[in-house]
């Protein structure tokens, strides 16, 4: 799937999708100082593009994504 099959804001179900991840590692990346969290009533979001911008930001140093 590219990146522009993604919807324009992504839930947590997304990122789990996208990183191959377990729901609960997905939400605590998403606690992540640097993770672009949008709280919306509750819910847990990002806009896609900013968490594709995020996981770029990571190549360098994949460890640093848990970290």
């Amino acid at each position: 799937m590219n990146k522009s099959d993604y919807p324009l804001i992504l839930q947590i179900k997304n990122v789990q999708e996208i990183l191959g991840i377990s729901r609960s590692t997905a939400y605590e990346i998403a606690k992540a100082p640097d993770f672009p969290l949008l709280v919306i009533n509750c819910r847990k979001v990002v806009y896609r593009d900013d968490f594709f911008k995020w996981l770029d930001s990571k190549r360098a140093n994949p460890n640093a994504i848990l970290a």
